[in-house]
C-alpha cells in the first residue's frame, strides 16, 4: 500500500472525527487555547477580544490582536465603520483594482460572438470570486467584507442566469457601498439595479393594457428582503406590489435602469386597499420608492433584520426574543434603518459573550480564513491563476459567490454544511491548499505552528480553522 495514501487516510479519519465533534453548538468562552494565569483561570479579556474579532473579521491574526488590544475594540469598530478604511491598505487597493480590471465592461457584451461571451461569463464569475475571497482574506475593511457576505444572501441574485451574470460585479460593488448605510436606501438601489431587475423578471413586467405584472420581485421583496413570510401580507398584497413596480425596467441603449411610465399602472390599488398599512399617494416611480421606505421601516423588517444579523454575528441559535436582538432592533429604528450602528451594538454589547456559540465556517469563510492566516496576498501578475483556482476550489466546496440558484441565497446554519460529503470536500480542499496551493497563494506552515505535513493538515482540518 502506498504509505503516503495510507497516512492521508489516517489523517482524514482523525480530522473528520475531531471536526464532527466540534459541529455541535457550544459556547465560545475560553475556546481557542487562551493562555491561563498561574491560578488556572482563563485570560478572559484576551479571549473575549479574540471572540469578537473572529466574528467581525475573517481571522483574528496575531498582528490584529495586538493592534486592537492597544486601541480598544470599540475604537477599532468605529474605524471599521469609517469609509476611509476601505483604502487604508494601498497594496490591497492595487490588487482590488487589478481584480476589477479582469471583469468585462458592459459595452463588450454587445458582441454576438458566442466564444467571446463565454469568456466574459467566465471572467465575471472568476472576478467576483477573487474579489470576494481575496477581499475577505486581505482587505483592511474586514467588517464590511463580513456584512457584504450577509447582504449577498439576503438580497441575492444568481450568476446562473444570462445576462444577470454580467451585472453581478456591479451589483456586488453596490452592496459594498451601502453595507453600513440606511437599509431603506439600499432597498431602492437594489430594486433599481439591472442584476435584480433581470434576476426576478421585473425588467419585463408591465401593467398596461391587458398585461398582468410579474409578481416575482414583489413576492421576494416581502418574503425575503423585508418583512418575511410571517410579516402579515397576503396574496392580494403581492399582486398590488407587482403593480407598484410595473415599469421599473432597463434602458435598452445603455443597459442601465429606466422607469417606463407607459408600462406602469397601479390598477385597482390606485383607489382601494393597502399593503401592510401603506397606500400610494400617487403613482409612477415615486410610489415604488415610498413603498420601499415603508417596508424598510416596518416593525417586522426591523425585527427580522436584527435577528438575521444576530444569527450571523453572534449565534445561529439566538432567539427573536433574546434581549440582544430586541436591543438591535431598537438601534435600527432609532438610527433610521442604518445598519452600521446595529452591527456596532451587536459586537460591542456586554451580552455578546454569553450569547455567542460556535458555528461551522461556510466554504468562502473557510478558504478566506485559511489564506488570511497562512499566505501572503497574491501580486496582480498572478491574479489569473489565483482566480481560476479559487473558483474551482469553491465549486467543489459548493459555494461559488452568487451561484446559489434560488433567490434565498446560500444557507447559513451549520447543519447545511456538515454532511459527510461536505466534510470530506472540506478535507480535500484543505489538502489542495496545503499540497498544491493555487499559484501565488502558497501556505506558510510556520504560521500554523506546523513542523511537517501532518501538523499542517491537522491544523487546517481542526476546529480552530473550521469553527468560528
Amino acid at each position: 500500500m502506498d504509505p503516503t495514501l495510507s497516512r492521508r487516510r489516517l489523517l482524514q479519519s482523525v480530522a473528520l472525527a475531531g471536526l464532527a465533534s466540534g459541529c455541535t453548538t457550544r459556547r465560545l468562552s475560553g475556546r481557542r487555547g487562551t493562555r491561563s494565569s498561574s491560578t488556572g483561570a482563563p485570560d478572559t479579556s484576551t479571549d473575549d477580544l479574540r471572540l469578537r474579532l473572529e466574528r467581525a473579521t475573517y481571522g483574528a491574526t496575531p498582528a490584529l490582536l495586538a493592534e486592537v488590544s492597544a486601541m480598544g475594540f470599540g475604537k477599532w469598530i468605529d474605524r471599521q465603520l469609517d469609509p476611509a478604511t476601505r483604502t487604508k491598505d494601498k497594496s490591497f487597493t492595487r490588487l482590488n483594482a487589478a481584480i476589477d480590471a479582469t471583469m468585462p465592461d458592459l459595452a463588450e457584451l454587445r458582441t454576438r460572438d458566442k466564444v467571446a461571451k463565454a469568456g466574459y461569463r467566465r471572467s465575471s464569475i472568476e472576478g467576483i470570486t477573487a474579489r470576494t475571497v481575496l477581499g475577505a482574506a486581505y482587505a483592511p475593511d474586514q467588517l464590511r467584507q463580513r456584512m457584504v457576505d450577509l447582504l449577498a444572501d439576503r438580497l441575492h441574485v444568481a450568476v446562473s442566469q444570462t445576462p444577470v451574470v454580467y451585472y453581478v460585479p456591479a451589483y456586488d460593488a453596490m452592496l459594498r457601498d451601502h453595507a453600513f448605510g440606511r437599509f431603506s436606501d439600499l432597498l431602492v438601489e437594489m430594486a433599481r439595479h439591472p442584476a435584480m431587475l433581470l434576476f426576478l423578471d421585473n425588467a419585463t413586467s408591465r401593467a398596461d393594457g391587458d398585461h398582468v405584472p410579474n409578481e416575482n420581485f414583489g413576492r421576494e421583496l416581502m418574503e425575503l428582503h423585508t418583512v418575511g413570510l410571517d410579516g402579515g401580507y397576503d396574496e392580494v398584497d403581492v399582486g398590488e406590489v407587482a403593480h407598484v413596480f410595473s415599469g421599473w425596467s432597463l434602458d435598452r441603449a445603455t443597459g442601465g435602469y429606466a422607469f417606463k411610465p407607459k408600462r406602469h399602472s397601479l390598477g385597482g390599488f390606485a383607489t382601494r386597499g393597502d399593503v401592510l398599512g401603506w397606500r400610494p399617494r400617487g403613482d409612477g416611480e415615486a410610489a415604488g420608492r415610498e413603498l420601499l421606505e415603508h417596508l424598510a421601516r416596518h416593525p417586522a423588517t426591523e425585527a427580522r433584520l436584527a435577528l438575521l444579523m444576530a444569527r450571523r454575528f453572534v449565534s445561529e441559535d439566538i432567539r427573536a426574543d433574546d434581549r440582544l436582538v430586541i436591543e438591535a432592533a431598537r438601534v435600527y429604528r432609532e438610527h433610521d434603518t442604518e445598519l452600521g450602528p446595529v452591527l456596532r451594538h451587536l459586537l460591542t454589547s456586554d451580552r455578546f459573550p454569553a450569547a455567542a456559540t460556535s458555528m461551522l465556517r461556510r466554504p468562502v469563510d473557510l478558504v478566506a480564513t485559511t489564506l488570511r492566516r497562512g499566505a501572503d496576498a497574491p501580486t496582480p501578475d498572478r491574479l489569473d491563476h489565483v482566480s481560476t483556482n479559487l473558483s474551482g476550489l469553491l465549486r467543489v466546496l459548493g459555494q461559488v459567490p452568487y451561484c446559489w440558484p434560488a433567490p434565498n441565497g446560500y444557507p447559513t446554519p451549520t447543519a447545511a454544511w456538515a454532511s459527510a460529503g461536505a466534510i470530506i470536500a472540506r478535507w480535500n480542499a484543505m489538502t489542495t491548499l496545503a499540497h498544491a496551493a493555487p499559484a501565488g497563494l502558497a501556505l506558510d506552515p510556520s504560521r500554523f505552528d506546523a513542523h511537517d505535513e501532518q501538523d499542517l493538515l491537522l491544523a487546517l482540518c481542526g476546529p480552530d480553522i473550521q469553527l468560528v
